[in-house]
């Protein structure tokens, strides 16, 4: 019995461990800071995907990896998934972009984590 009831403690202690918290956007840029800038899609954040080549035919504006960065809808929803700030950011659990390149500075990330704390405005 008491064998069967540590079999059972390591399985849902297995099940608890093994969930999805990859879900949740961590945005770590504080709200004043990020209302106080008026982040636009426009005027800030496709400059740093055209920059960084990633909105570019050769990447995601072509929707490479199942991801489509092309324009201001296609890179809205894409930043929905957590997996957007995993990537840009170089995060375990995503695959480090733009690929094969240095990662975005601080202040690209902090405009891009801003622009989705704000509502992903165009």
């Amino acid at each position: 019995m008491k064998k069967i009831t540590i079999f059972l403690f390591g399985i849902v202690l297995f099940a608890v461990a093994c969930q999805d918290d990859d879900k949740a956007i961590v945005i770590t840029v504080p709200q004043e800071l990020c209302d106080s800038l008026n982040i636009l899609y426009t005027q800030d954040v496709a400059p740093i995907l055209e920059e960084t080549g990633c909105s570019g035919p050769y990447c995601h504006g072509s929707g490479a990896g199942g991801v489509n960065l092309s324009d201001w809808a296609n890179t809205k929803a894409a930043a929905e998934s957590s997996q957007f700030l995993k990537a840009i950011k170089h995060e375990l659990g995503a695959s480090p972009m733009p690929k094969g390149r240095d990662k975005l500075n601080n202040q690209q990330i902090e405009t891009i984590e801003c622009w989705i704390k704000s509502g992903s405005r165009e």
